[in-house]
């Protein structure tokens, strides 16, 4: 079973809790954890619950920003970073809550802490649901917001339609379809400039980032009420 003092991103990686060597590959049983460490989990986990939920409200708040004269690249980074938090956060919280339900099931804990973990795993997964409702929006919004660096639309004047082309340009041209799909892709080359070409490629990293802040929250409530499913059969 996993030591609470490997988990990744919090502050229990800095020391080991059952007294033990901090060798690698040390893996002491979960079940060795006394009541006072166990509970210095619950208290940590719980106030990552809560710094998961302020994120949330600051996020609301950020989105609300997003388009309007207050959507500066400050704001931009702050929601990245925000959620690159946020993030982090909720990964320890799951491998915390996964320990606490092995450790509770494993031994013969009182109710009093079965009914800790489960108020806990609820209040987790209602804090991560709220998360990934304000992260699609400001994915949406955000993408909504970025700049195409494609002018031709705008600059291309009104071509002649095919069916008005005299018979030996229709025969030049080769077809309908040809004609049309020749033109644009000559006004798209002719119009596309270097500034054009450096929007494209920041509006492609800019998306990356987007992307790269969304968290699966579907796949990981879904575990979340397997382990709630799990400690059930146990109690």
């Amino acid at each position: 079973k996993m030591s609470y003092g490997s988990i990744d991103g919090s502050g229990f990686g800095s020391r080991n809790p059952f007294g033990g060597p901090s060798r690698q590959g040390y893996q002491p049983l979960a079940t060795q954890i006394d009541p006072s460490e166990l509970q210095e989990l619950f208290q940590e986990t719980s106030a990552n619950v809560f710094r998961i939920n302020s994120n949330v409200t600051s996020l609301e708040r950020s989105l609300r920003s997003l388009g309007t004269s207050n959507n500066t690249q400050e704001l931009q980074d702050g929601l990245h970073a925000t959620q690159q938090e946020t993030n982090k956060t909720i990964t320890t919280s799951t491998k915390a809550i996964k320990q606490l339900s092995e450790v509770v099931r494993g031994s013969s804990r009182v109710r009093q802490e079965q009914l800790q973990l489960d108020r806990l795993k609820n209040q987790l997964s209602d804090a991560i649901q709220r998360y990934g409702a304000v992260q699609k929006k400001i994915a949406e919004k955000s993408k909504a917001l970025l700049p195409t660096g494609q002018r031709s639309t705008k600059q291309q004047g009104p071509r002649t339609p095919f069916s008005d082309l005299r018979d030996d340009e229709k025969i030049f041209n080769g077809g309908d379809g040809t004609w049309q799909n020749q033109s644009q892709d000559q006004a798209l080359l002719s119009e596309i400039t270097e500034e054009d070409l450096e929007a494209i490629r920041q509006r492609e990293e800019a998306i990356q980032q987007i992307e790269s802040d969304m968290l699966d929250v579907n796949q990981i409530i879904k575990d979340l009420a397997s382990m709630v499913h799990e400690q059930g059969d146990a109690i």
